[in-house]
């Protein structure tokens, strides 16, 4: 895993406790609210996001390492069309949310 996957790992870990006694289901719902959040944030409706919620009920589920592909994909035009590093702004909560300084460096 890349240092940044590590550091969001440790944060996870630190504030929910360990990962992998959690159902993913989970973590699946975690993940929409995140992603319901950026959508909002970049202007998305109600109406918009139910018509896509039904719509990805019918459309055969892809492997986690397909959709996980597709969600850095947008998350990296996202960042580029409002001149953010995606990188740095990972690493900038992660660094001001890490209690134990220096735990992955």
């Amino acid at each position: 895993m890349s240092e940044i996957q590590n550091k969001a790992v440790a944060l996870l870990t630190q504030n929910e406790g360990d990962l992998f006694s959690q159902p993913p289901h989970a973590r699946g719902t975690l993940f929409l609210r995140r992603a319901l959040e950026l959508y909002f944030a970049l202007g998305g409706d109600e109406t918009t996001a139910t018509e896509l919620i039904e719509e990805g009920m019918q459309t055969p589920r892809l492997r986690v390492e397909a959709a996980v592909a597709n969600v850095m994909m947008e998350v990296a035009a996202v960042s580029h069309l409002n001149d953010i590093d995606m990188v740095q702004a990972a690493y900038n909560r992660l660094d001001a949310e890490l209690k134990a300084p220096g735990l992955l460096r």
